[in-house]
């Protein structure tokens, strides 16, 4: 198995498809950020994260958990998440693909999945400690790489799953099942085409065009579905690609907001200064010294 230190921010695709490490059914990555801002996604795959050291604020529904070493958190398939980790982190990534749990969930598409790892009841305290030893015990073995590394991984994989149906899991109706297949299919037509198109100026009446909305309803749908609004989110992905160029050239701050589409300089300075705590400049500087 080869380890993934790929860059954060590849994988910020608005729907991201899931990966797979080499020589598993799963994606699993030990990734050490200096800072990283990842603007809301959403994923097919139940996604895991571990803290193993620094921080990270992830926020789901509006709602912002700040994760510090130790803590555990899961989040649903084709939920909307966000993540952002301004002085860095270290922490285990775990994606489970869909196809993989759909093959040994029968029910799946019937269950939601959720994990409160700052719950105070010490049973549920029990149960995350439980899933916590295995992800480290998958750890050891993703870096050591003993003798019969897969047979011993997937074993741990195997667990690591049941305990996840088993503990953090539970029955839903049809009706409030969050896994409706036309639905995110819009939505990831929607991702998709604001990704390739983010640095243009895009009127409200062309992307409700593309989600074969009228432009009032779209608004409505799209926050409904995303948890934030259209304009926010096209915003915030605009803001991460900046942050990003900002972390790694040294292009000007007016070139890199026209590269990325950003023609609201007092809007962007509000926002960057929302996201980071400082002004770009002061982010780009304490990049450089760290």
């Amino acid at each position: 198995m080869e380890k993934s230190y790929e860059l954060r921010d590849q994988a910020f695709l608005r729907h991201e498809n899931d990966r797979i490490t080499d020589g598993l059914d799963i994606f699993f990555w030990v990734f050490d950020d200096s800072s990283s801002y990842v603007a809301t996604h959403w994923h097919s795959a139940i996604e895991v994260m571990y803290i193993l050291e620094g921080e990270v604020d992830i926020t789901v529904n509006g709602s912002t958990t700040e994760l510090l070493p130790g803590d555990v958190f899961l989040v649903d398939s084709a939920i909307p998440h966000s993540t952002k980790s301004l002085n860095g982190n270290k922490a285990v990534l775990i994606q489970l693909p869909y196809p993989l749990l759909e093959r040994y969930i029968p029910d799946l598409n019937s269950r939601r999945f959720e994990l409160n790892c700052k719950s105070d009841n010490p049973i549920v305290r029990t149960k995350v400690l439980q899933l916590i030893e295995i992800i480290k015990q998958m750890q050891v073995v993703f870096e050591v790489k003993p003798e019969g590394e897969i047979l011993r991984f997937n074993s741990l994989l195997f667990e690591f799953m049941f305990q996840i149906y088993h503990n953090f899991s539970e029955e839903v109706s049809d009706t409030d099942s969050r896994k409706e297949t036309k639905t995110f299919g819009r939505i990831q037509n929607i991702l998709d085409y604001l990704d390739n198109n983010y640095a243009s100026q895009i009127s409200l009446d062309e992307i409700a065009s593309v989600a074969c909305f009228q432009k009032e309803y779209f608004c409505h749908f799209f926050k409904k579905q995303m948890g934030i609004t259209y304009t926010r989110y096209l915003n915030d992905l605009r803001l991460a690609k900046i942050r990003k160029d900002l972390a790694e050239t040294d292009l000007p701050l007016k070139d890199i907001l026209e590269k990325h589409g950003f023609t609201n300089y007092k809007l962007f300075r509000k926002m960057f200064n929302e996201t980071f705590g400082c002004t770009p400049v002061a982010y780009r500087k304490k990049l450089m010294e760290a």
